[in-house]
C-alpha cells in the first residue's frame, strides 16, 4: 500500500520549481527593458507611416491627376501632404479614414530630411532631381525612407 501512495504524491521538486521561477525572471527583466524603450518602436514607426503617407500621395497625384505636395518640417517634427505649394497647407490631402495626411513624431523621435517640400506630378513623378531620404532617429536606431528620383519609388530601410 506504501508503493500506491508514493506513486499519487509525485510532484515537482524545489529545485526545478526554483529553477522555472528564475528563468521566468530572467525573460521578464529581458521583456520589461524592450517594452520601455519607447524611441525605437516610435522611430519605426514613424517611418512606416512617413513611407505609407508618401506612396499615398503619389497615389493621390495619379488618380486626381494633378500635383500633389508633401511638406516636411524637421524642426517641428511633422509631414503633411497638401494640393497647394504653401507651407501653411491650406488645402490638405484626406486619408483613406476621413482623417488629414498631417502627422507630427513622438517627442523620443528626431526628423532630418534632404528637403522642405517636394511634391507628385499627375503622373506620379517627384519634383526631385536626386534621391530624397527622410530619416527618423530613436532609441540608437535611424530609420530612412527615400523616395527614387525618376521613378518616385518609395522604400522604407
Amino acid at each position: 500500500m506504501s508503493s500506491v501512495s508514493a506513486r499519487r504524491q509525485r510532484g515537482f521538486s524545489l529545485v526545478e520549481l526554483v529553477a522555472v521561477m528564475m528563468v521566468a525572471g530572467v525573460l521578464s527583466a529581458l521583456a520589461a527593458v524592450r517594452m520601455l524603450d519607447r524611441g525605437l518602436l516610435d522611430a519605426r514607426g514613424f517611418a512606416d507611416q512617413v513611407a505609407s503617407t508618401v506612396r499615398f500621395a503619389q497615389k493621390a497625384a495619379v488618380a486626381q491627376r494633378r500635383r500633389v505636395y508633401v511638406n516636411v518640417d524637421a524642426a517641428a517634427r511633422r509631414v503633411r501632404v497638401c494640393l497647394d505649394a504653401a507651407p501653411a497647407c491650406a488645402q490638405p490631402v484626406g486619408a483613406p479614414a476621413g482623417d488629414l495626411l498631417d502627422f507630427t513624431a513622438a517627442s523620443a523621435v528626431s526628423l532630418a530630411s534632404g528637403a522642405a517640400q517636394f511634391s507628385f506630378d499627375g503622373l506620379g513623378r517627384p519634383s526631385i532631381a536626386g534621391a530624397l531620404t527622410v530619416s527618423a532617429s530613436g532609441g540608437g536606431s535611424t530609420f530612412s525612407v527615400t523616395v527614387e528620383p525618376d521613378t518616385g519609388y518609395v522604400r522604407r530601410s
